[in-house]
């Protein structure tokens, strides 16, 4: 028998904090001095020549992701939620029209959509791999819908073969969220390169990172030529741009500076390594997962790899009683890192509170949308059931840890099998 849980009055099986994700080392340091040597922090201007593509390190950083994903353009930005809205701008969606998305993902898939004025159209999940279903996503397709945008969750790809298919047929355009995926492989393809365009992140908290910044990647010239556009002012430049269809936006300042672009280009040479050291540690884990029936570790698509930005697991109440939250509760008070993910998207005030074109704030939301949104609880069962009764996530699949943090993930889940009887009366007290 283990020792008795911390929820209970145990003493925790990990005391001390872990240890920050930091993957700087000298060669961004020396990048950056580098840069501020030179006094130059962004060599963007708002002109048709060349300083309109950026400064240096930009443009080396946008080589080297050309080189490494084997695509023809790759256009930075000072975020991948930027990114997201540069390539749905790209595209033409504006007001009224829809896209497609999964309802399990960080808010900013959405907003982007949101922030063209455009309408999200939710679409459930699969549910043992987490991504937009496939299968589902011709019911609700419409005349006014414009892109389909997959997101590659926790670090494996969706489905995208049968999705670039059906958008075909339709005449729609696919764009994969990869910020979770870097590097991970979709039938032999790198995720991000196999839909019309890809979206890389840089964020701190990402695999590879320089604190904020992203990259979208196509294979297409003229959606490359409005992603520039679209991310330094493209307004400024329409009358003077080399184009023979000029397009009629209006471009933002999303912009990556020289200092950004400095730190992500070493990073970026490391990916695969940071990738082999959380395939190594979500092995480890997996492995411990077979003594413990009530959790089903995480499962890869078939033709694919994972490269585990987090460690997806589905709990199964009936083989112990307890509820997940419950399950929660105990590894955490153990000093284990476990959670939950994200609500459902259309769960936010954002959706719920504008369902409908009677409702105070619709048209400002919605503007040139005539419909009825539906973003009612129960439009996406399998998302709600997973979030609610099912997932646990962890972040220990990464540097600096190692096996140490994985044993002490399995030790914890000893003690919830050894003790779910207390561990139930604890839960009923508190019911």
């Amino acid at each position: 028998m283990t020792g008795l849980p911390a929820l209970l009055g145990g003493v925790p099986i990990r005391s001390r904090p872990y240890l920050p994700y930091n993957t700087i080392g000298d060669e961004e340091k020396r990048r950056v001095m580098a840069v501020l040597d030179t006094g130059l922090l962004s060599g963007f201007v708002a002109r048709g020549n060349n300083a309109f593509l950026g400064g240096p390190a930009v443009q080396e950083l946008e080589a080297c992701f050309r080189d490494r994903f084997k695509c023809d353009w790759a256009v930075s930005f000072n975020s991948a939620t930027s990114a997201l809205h540069g390539c749905l701008i790209a595209l033409g969606v504006g007001p009224g029209d829809e896209v497609i998305v999964p309802p399990y993902t960080m808010s900013a898939t959405v907003a982007a959509v949101v922030m063209c004025r455009a309408v999200p159209v939710f679409v459930d999940i699969e549910p043992e791999m987490f991504c937009i279903d496939a299968e589902k996503i011709a019911a609700v397709i419409t005349s006014r819908t414009k892109a389909i945008m997959a997101v590659n969750l926790f670090g494996q790809s969706a489905d995208i073969l049968p999705i670039l298919t059906l958008a075909k047929r339709h005449g729609l355009s696919v764009i994969e969220d990869n910020a979770q995926a870097p590097g991970a492989l979709y039938r032999g393809q790198l995720t991000g390169t196999v839909a019309h365009m890809g979206v890389f992140s840089l964020n701190r908290h990402k695999t590879i990172q320089c604190g904020e910044g992203g990259v979208a990647v196509t294979n297409d010239q003229k959606l490359a030529e409005n992603l520039r556009l679209v991310r330094n002012h493209g307004e400024m430049v329409l009358s003077d741009w080399k184009r023979e269809e000029p397009a009629e936006l209006v471009g933002y300042n999303y912009r990556l500076t020289e200092l950004s672009a400095a730190v992500a280009i070493p990073q970026l040479a490391k990916l695969d390594e940071l990738n082999a050291g959380r395939i190594q540690l979500a092995g480890q884990l997996t492995e411990i997962l077979a003594a413990f029936p009530f959790i089903q570790p995480a499962r890869v698509r078939e033709g694919c790899s994972h490269v585990y930005y987090l460690y997806p697991m589905l709990y199964q109440e009936e083989e112990l009683g307890l509820t997940r939250d419950t399950v929660l509760a105990a590894l955490q008070a153990e000093g284990i890192h476990a959670a939950e993910y994200v609500l459902p998207l259309y769960w936010l005030p954002l959706f719920a509170r504008h369902q409908h074109r009677d409702d105070p704030g619709f048209s400002k939301v919605f503007p040139l949308y005539d419909r009825d949104c539906h973003y009612q609880r129960g439009l996406c069962p399998v998302v709600e059931r997973v979030q609610t009764r099912h997932i646990i996530v962890t972040n220990i699949c990464r540097q600096p840890h190692t096996g140490e943090e994985i044993d002490e993930f399995g030790r914890a889940l000893a003690r919830i099998r050894d003790h779910a009887e207390a561990l139930r009366t604890w839960q009923d007290e508190r019911s």
